[in-house]
């Protein structure tokens, strides 16, 4: 290639270049990131930097250490549910478990999710008659919380067989799982849910 053509190139993309850094000066975007660079400097006197800092140096110290033991966040498991120590090893159907609804300030209030059933009572602020998650109280609540809605229609007939839950979105396992991690980590298992005995259908 004759050099006075490669230089004609080279001059065109300098100038090109140089004209895409203009637009990037002044598009409004460069304007708000030259704005917002003093969020980003540490002001010793400002308690909401050093706030900041405390907080990004903890994550920082947390991900190191997650490397340097070659660990991390635990996965979510199903085994580590079922292996949940359940001190009473009490089984409930659905109708025994409706009777701790928190019905008064006596009655505990129990919940089951994914066949584990929880005493749930220090939290009666939320799943006692009053809370938001009042229609969850002596129910299973799986499906309800794998589909975030408070719908009653999430709810199974009481005599109805446990609610399998195969037929969830992929989503909606996944909001399951978090919730059953959420529940075997904060409240006390008390038991597990059965499904009701035979002649009871056979009534209907």
């Amino acid at each position: 290639m004759p050099q006075d053509a490669l230089r004609d190139i080279v001059s065109q993309a300098v100038a090109a270049g140089n004209s895409l850094l203009e637009h990037v000066y002044a598009s409004p975007v460069w304007a708000a990131i030259q704005q917002s660079k003093r969020f980003f400097v540490l002001d010793p006197n400002n308690y909401t930097h050093l706030a900041l800092l405390g907080i990004a140096g903890f994550f920082v110290i947390r991900i190191v250490l997650a490397v340097a033991t070659n660990s991390g966040p635990a996965r979510f498991s199903m085994d580590k549910v079922r292996r949940q120590a359940v001190a009473t090893k009490r089984t409930f159907t659905p109708r025994e478990l409706a009777e701790f609804a928190g019905q008064d300030e006596n009655t505990p209030v129990y919940l089951a999710i994914r066949g584990v059933v929880y005493d749930v009572s220090k939290s009666r602020h939320f799943y006692g008659p009053e809370g938001p998650y009042s229609n969850f109280a002596g129910r299973d609540a799986s499906r309800g919380l794998a589909m975030s809605t408070f719908d009653d229609s999430v709810l199974t007939d009481l005599d109805a067989p446990i609610d399998p839950l195969d037929n969830l979105e992929k989503s909606e396992q996944a909001s399951l799982d978090e919730w059953t991690e959420f529940f075997a980590g904060k409240y006390t298992p008390i038991g597990t849910l059965m499904a009701p005995p035979v002649e009871s259908k056979k009534e209907q």
